[in-house]
């Protein structure tokens, strides 16, 4: 996630927290909050492969499976404002097989998406003595023709392979350095893929969950950034979207 996206969050974050402080959310009909999360209990029957001729959701019907405020329980969710959102020519990186992964932190399209929409939900703090213990969460939602999100995934999976000793990106002028990134299991959609992501920006260490997972010819991106030495996890957002694409 970019640096000045965080920041942003950081700042959104701490004015929420003491609102969610002062007044606690009661639960939705979303996941759980994030630190209450637990993996899915079993794993979906896979679904077959999008076909050649599968053709990408129009943005009007992606917007109806996107999260929304409500979806997940103690968060306030948002549209990613246009300052957040990167074009894919606007990420480079030193590591060209590493492309995929930073395009992905630039909330940038993977490969050949057709639609997408983007969101940032900030959480409520896990110690109600620290305002900044809490997560940002970036949720990139994508529809492609054919096998569009399959390549994406493979893509993503590939550089996660190739960049476990790190890389850095530019995004929209935006440095980032990642020191490193490390696979973890993650069960969601047809298939999946999820790191830990350790990263530097100016000086200050984050550490972060990247989850990515297909649901036919659609792709999910959600990157999970918390602001104290905590892992971070994405389980409560996967969850709501997976119920959300249904």
């Amino acid at each position: 996630m970019r640096t000045a996206l965080v920041r942003r969050a950081l700042l959104a974050a701490s004015g929420a927290s003491l609102a969610l402080l002062a007044t606690a959310c009661g639960p939705s009909d979303g996941a759980g909050a994030e630190q209450d999360a637990k993996p899915s209990a079993a794993a979906p029957s896979p679904s077959p492969s999008p076909t050649p001729e599968a053709k990408a959701l129009t943005a009007a019907e992606l917007e109806k499976l996107t999260l929304a405020d409500g979806d997940v329980r103690d968060v306030k969710i948002a549209k990613a404002g246009a300052d957040d959102v990167a074009k894919a020519a606007e990420v480079t990186t030193d590591k060209p097989e590493c492309t995929a992964l930073a395009q992905a932190g630039g909330l940038a399209p993977v490969g050949a998406a057709v639609t997408t929409t983007e969101r940032i939900g900030v959480g409520k703090p896990s110690d109600p003595a620290d305002p900044m213990s809490v997560s940002a969460t970036s949720v990139q939602l994508a529809s492609y023709d054919g096998k569009g999100a399959e390549e994406a995934l493979a893509s993503l999976k590939a550089a996660g392979q190739a960049c476990g000793g790190g890389f850095t990106t530019t995004a929209k002028g935006e440095k980032t350095t990642v020191k490193s990134v490390t696979p973890s299991a993650v069960t969601a959609g047809d298939e999946a893929a999820a790191w830990t992501i350790a990263t530097e920006d100016e000086g200050e260490a984050l550490n972060s969950q990247m989850v990515a997972f297909r649901k036919g010819n659609n792709l999910v991106v959600v990157h999970t950034v918390r602001f104290d030495a905590k892992p971070a996890s994405a389980q409560a957002f996967i969850d709501a979207q997976v119920k959300k694409l249904g």
